[in-house]
């Protein structure tokens, strides 16, 4: 019986690292591409990626609930990266949010005052291509379907807590 017991504290042991190292993982990966986040907030208790892609309503309904609540901003880091639904064509307006002169509030006036722009003309750097390439293997790994994708990691906590699609994020939010 304490064999029994042994071993099965050992597999709960050797489950619950791999669990810790994976999401250790995840957070260094999305560390890594944090340099070319939109951030909102400068909290301490969560560091909160969130992928969005700018034309999914959604996407924009979690973005104004951040953008209007100055205590989340206070509360926590937000690190807003933008992510592409296949089923949308937002590639160019994505390329143009990062490119402007102050990619935050392009943001704001695309997703939050839901601004139109016109892009016919516009043709993205190559350095920007270089930086959507960097989210977009990140993303990968994340196997998300869904936008708005969000990944939190408490403040002195091993794990992280997952969301996917609308109504857990912003319920999340409330």
């Amino acid at each position: 019986m304490k064999f029994l017991t042994i071993l099965l504290l050992s597999v709960f042991t050797l489950f619950g690292s791999e669990t810790v190292f994976a999401s250790q993982k995840q957070k260094a990966e999305l560390e890594s591409i944090s340099k070319h986040a939109i951030k909102f907030g400068t909290g301490r208790e969560s560091d909160v990626y969130i992928f969005v892609d700018p034309l999914c309503k959604y996407s924009r309904k979690i973005i104004k609930k951040i953008e209007s609540n100055k205590m989340l901003q206070l509360t926590n880091s937000y690190y807003i990266m933008l992510y592409r639904l296949p089923r949308l064509e937002s590639e160019k307006i994505m390329h143009y949010i990062y490119e402007s002169d102050t990619p935050k509030q392009t943001l704001i006036d695309i997703m939050v005052d839901e601004d139109i722009v016109e892009l016919e003309n516009f043709k993205a750097k190559e350095s920007t291509l270089k930086v959507f390439k960097e989210i977009t293997e990140v993303a990968k790994t994340l196997d998300m379907t869904k936008r708005p994708y969000m990944i939190s990691f408490d403040k002195d906590s091993k794990y992280c807590r997952v969301s996917e699609g609308a109504a857990s994020c912003l319920e999340e939010l409330e």
